[in-house]
Order: structure tokens, then sequence, then C-alpha cells
């Protein structure tokens, strides 16, 4: 819709809004759906294994298509740059069809159910439970430090530290690449520390690598260091999140997989937005730098709150259904 509109001269702004909540919507639907089907798809005791290879496609194809998406706008412009979009959406719609049959809830009794008692239930059960109710307050908490950390991170970087458009597209090339040994090395570490150990580890790097561009200052070394830095924080990013996506999966009934789940992503991903637009304001209103400050010292205060929680203890015996 949005090359046509282009075309056609009737491109606005509120038809760019409507598309977004929609994409915005399905996209959720997508998700929640793709990582439920993993643990079907998944053989006998590969459940992270799969994940860690999910993670792993999910977070190279992000990085590697911004910087593709920016190179295309560049030598296309935005609309017709969205012409690739399509044609990678109808590939993905193609490979999603051959995906064999998957074991599904019984419809008779799902028929019978209104949706707001199923949420109702898989969020009373992730409230209930004494590993998740932990695990996703925390991660709700990591959503906002965050989001107040990366929403001004490539501004703070182009301004104050001056990487250059080249300069930032290395660091995001950095961190595809550590996102991508952050998600295969994942199920090895986790058979040979556990689950709780790579999780409490793995927020501590994540906050500790959102450091160096607060102190980072223009310069090829210091661009050095941001490179290795957004290395680290993606490699620590995935490897959490294939890490607690599986304890979510073996903590959780077949039937209720899905809804807690999405659960999940209702409170990380609703907090980002909010976490954005607060760093908008307090930056407005102090610094950016301030703003990422506080990002900081929000991460490191959910890392240290999982390090006293039941998550981690979860050791190597809990990974015998992964």
């Amino acid at each position: 819709m949005i090359p046509a509109a282009a075309v056609l001269g009737v491109l606005t702004m509120p038809l760019l809004y409507s598309i977004a909540l929609v994409l915005g919507s399905l996209s959720v639907l997508h998700t929640v759906a793709s990582m439920a089907a993993v643990p079907l798809l998944a053989g006998p005791g590969k459940l992270h294994q799969a994940n860690s290879h999910f993670t792993a496609v999910l977070t190279t194809a992000g990085v590697a298509g911004s910087a593709l998406g920016t190179m295309l706008v560049a030598m296309a412009g935005p609309a017709r740059a969205l012409i690739a979009d399509v044609v990678t959406l109808v590939v993905s719609a193609c490979c999603a069809v051959r995906v064999r049959a998957l074991p599904g809830p019984d419809r008779a009794r799902a028929a019978k159910r209104r949706m707001l008692d199923e949420i109702r239930e898989g969020v009373l059960y992730s409230v209930r439970d004494d590993v998740l109710r932990p695990l996703f307050l925390i991660l709700t908490a990591t959503g906002i430090g965050s989001g107040l950390t990366t929403t001004l991170l490539a501004y703070h970087l182009l301004t104050t530290v001056r990487v250059g458009t080249t300069g930032l597209g290395l660091i995001m090339a950095a961190g595809s690449l550590g996102g991508l040994i952050g998600a295969l090395i994942a199920p090895r570490l986790v058979r040979r520390y556990g689950s709780g150990s790579v999780l409490a580890v793995g927020f501590v790097v994540h906050a500790l690598m959102q450091i160096p561009p607060l102190v980072a200052e223009p310069g090829r070394a210091w661009l050095a260091v941001l490179m290795v830095g957004s290395c680290g924080h993606f490699a620590a990013a995935t490897c959490v999140g294939t890490t607690q996506r599986s304890v979510q999966q073996w903590s959780s009934p077949p039937h209720l997989r899905a809804r807690v789940q999405q659960t999940a992503l209702w409170l990380i991903n609703g907090a980002r937005p909010l976490a954005a637009l607060a760093a908008g304001a307090l930056a407005s209103l102090t610094s950016v730098r301030a703003v990422m400050v506080a990002g900081v010292l929000v991460l490191l205060l959910s890392a240290a709150t999982l390090w006293r929680s039941p998550v981690r203890l979860l050791a190597a015996r809990d990974e015998g259904n992964i």
C-alpha cells in the first residue's frame, strides 16, 4: 500500500499510522504463533537448540535487514525500498504454508470459552508460578531499561560520539555477529552451567555492555570499543532470550505455552514504547546521557533482582526437558 500510495500521490501520515497499526497487530500474532510452534517442531531433547536457532535467525535477519534497508532507502527512496519488504514477506508466507500440520488445542473446547477467559488463564498461571512470576517481572524491568538506553542510542552515537553513518553500520554489524554467537552458544552454556546461571550472568553482561556508549568519545579507538560492546550486548541478549524462552516452555503445560509466551511478549513489548516516550520526555528535561544512565541503572537493578530470585537456582537437572 505504501509504494502504491506514493505513486498515486496520496501517501499521508494517517495512512502510515493505520498501516503500522495493522502490521503491528498481525506481527504480534505471527510472533507468538511461531514461538509456540517451536516445541511442537523440536525433537526430544532438542527444545533449547531449536530455540537457539530460532533466535539466531531472528536476530541476524533483524540487524542485517536494518542495514540493508538503510542502503535501499539511500539508493531507491523509502517508498520504493518497501517493495523489497513485500517480496520478503511473500517468501515468508510461502515457507509458512510448507510447515507440516501441527497439533493444536481442542477446537470444540476452545470455541466454548471466551477469549478473555483464556487470556486470564495464561496470565494467572504466569503470576502463580514460582519461576515464571519473578522471571516476567525481571523481563519487564529489562524492557523498560532497554527502552531508556536504546531509544536515543543512535542519536547519541551520531551527534555526540560522531561515529558517522559508516561507523554506525559497523556497530550494527558487530551486534548482528554477537547475536548470532550468543544464540548458538546458549544451549552449550545451559548444559554446562544450568539455565539459572546463564540467565544471571547474561543479564549482568547485557547491562554492562550498555556502559561504553555513555563514556565514548569521538575517535577510531572508541569506535572499536563500541563495536566490541555491541557484539557483547547482542550476544548476551540473545543468550538470555533463547534461554528464558526455553524456561517458559518447559515450565508451562502444552495447552498454555502460547498464552504464557504471549504474556511475556505483552509485558516486555508493552513496556518498551512507554519507556521510549519517557526517554524522549526526560531527555528534553535533562540530557540524552542522563536518560541512558537511568536505563543502565534499571538494567543493573533487574539483573541484581534475578540473582536473588528462584530463577537463579535453576540447575542442570531442569534441562532434562529441553
